[in-house]
């Protein structure tokens, strides 16, 4: 269970196997404890094809610093990108 959690749907370019109706693909950012906390941004189609950044940290007041700057990014995400930005962007597959 997330502590903080923003999802949104933008409009994509390419097939994510399949993607949502209207060509879009979810984005979520989360924070997570487990073990420590960790930021997870992604990108998800609608079954089993997603790319992801995470990040792991030890304290609390680390972890929101990074969640609030990458809120920001996660929001200025545009519409009609594809697989290749997000991979030039750092994102990894799931």
């Amino acid at each position: 269970m997330p502590l903080l959690k923003n999802e949104r749907y933008i409009t994509v370019t390419d097939n994510w196997y399949p993607c949502y109706k209207g060509h879009k693909v979810k984005l979520s950012l989360g924070l997570y404890f487990f073990k420590n906390y960790y930021i997870k941004l992604s990108a998800w189609g609608a079954d089993d094809f997603g790319l992801e950044i995470e990040e792991n940290f030890q304290n609390e007041s680390e972890a929101m610093m990074r969640y609030e700057e990458l809120e920001l990014y996660f929001r200025s995400i545009p519409d009609g990108i594809n697989k290749q930005w997000f991979r030039e962007q750092g994102f990894k597959p799931f």
